[in-house]
């Protein structure tokens, strides 16, 4: 063959074009053949930990509630100048505030007591340890007019001979804390206050629990006697507060003959209340006369 004619042939290939079967089958084999590189490669997932991302809505508020838990608990053998002493005294602040009128006495000077032990135990942190000690001081100077608000007289009485025997040693913590001489000073005199006003609440009340006899009747013929003499001045009462009035004087009454002396005061307390809002000018005390 000369090379003009395979010249000629060759130009006439050119013309030839494949069918559209042949091209898309040629690009499904390219497409099955593509190189794997770095950036194609199939990513490892760490199977044992897979199950944070699913229950991680759930995890979370877990892992917290455990840390909270955890540092409260912890927190109650802490020591003033740890971090998470502010968490004990706040849960015992929380125990002064929850208590009853009853307890709250006892509960407050449980608490002063349980903090001076703590400070006790420190040698350092003077900063905190002088603002938890005036704490500790105002603390024990509210006990004795907590215990005044004590309404039932008998109750007043043994809350009283409670913090009395609780506070024998408050003393002898006061002076094993590193304080300052001025600030050791205060909080032995806070002490002392606190301890000679229990003692005064304890001989008064007993005085008046003793001696109501002697001066229950007496108040019982007052009441009596303003509840029949002056029927005038009861125009301004209501009904019913009359009515109460006279039933507590009869529970009263009956109180003092059968011996029950403290039941028959609070009555007379009751309606002395009663007595104060119709009738400012008229009031039976109930306090025990002075000789």
């Amino acid at each position: 063959m000369q090379e003009k004619d395979l010249i000629q042939k060759l130009q006439n290939l050119k013309q030839i074009k494949p069918n559209h079967d042949w091209v898309f089958w040629l690009k499904a084999n390219i497409l099955q053949t593509k190189p794997n590189n770095l950036y194609n490669r199939p990513r490892v997932k760490l199977a044992a930990f897979s199950f944070v991302s699913k229950y991680q809505k759930t995890l979370v508020p877990s892992l917290l509630a455990f840390f909270f838990v955890f540092s409260f608990v912890f927190a109650q053998t802490t020591l003033p100048g740890n971090v998470l002493y502010p968490i004990k005294t706040l849960t015992q602040n929380t125990k002064i505030y929850l208590a009853s009128e009853n307890t709250k006495p006892v509960v407050r000077l449980e608490i002063a007591k349980a903090r001076m032990e703590d400070l006790s135990k420190v040698e350092n942190y003077e900063k905190e340890i002088s603002t938890i000690a005036k704490n500790i001081g105002r603390d024990l100077e509210i006990v004795p007019e907590e215990i005044k608000k004590i309404n039932k007289k008998q109750i007043v009485l043994n809350v009283s001979k409670d913090i009395q025997e609780k506070s024998k040693d408050l003393k002898e913590l006061a002076d094993k804390i590193s304080l300052e001489d001025k600030e050791r000073e205060e909080l032995n005199k806070s002490v002392e206050n606190s301890q000679s006003q229990v003692l005064a609440l304890i001989i008064e009340t007993t005085e008046e629990i003793n001696q109501c006899p002697g001066y229950l009747q007496n108040k019982l013929a007052e009441l009596e006697k303003y509840f029949t003499d002056t029927q005038e001045g009861l125009y301004q009462w209501s009904p019913d507060d009359i009515i109460k009035s006279r039933k507590l004087l009869i529970e009263a009454s009956s109180a003092f003959k059968a011996g029950d002396c403290l039941t028959a005061m609070e009555k007379i307390e009751s309606i002395n209340k009663l007595l104060s809002i119709y009738s400012l000018d008229v009031q039976v005390e109930t306090e025990t006369p002075k000789m």
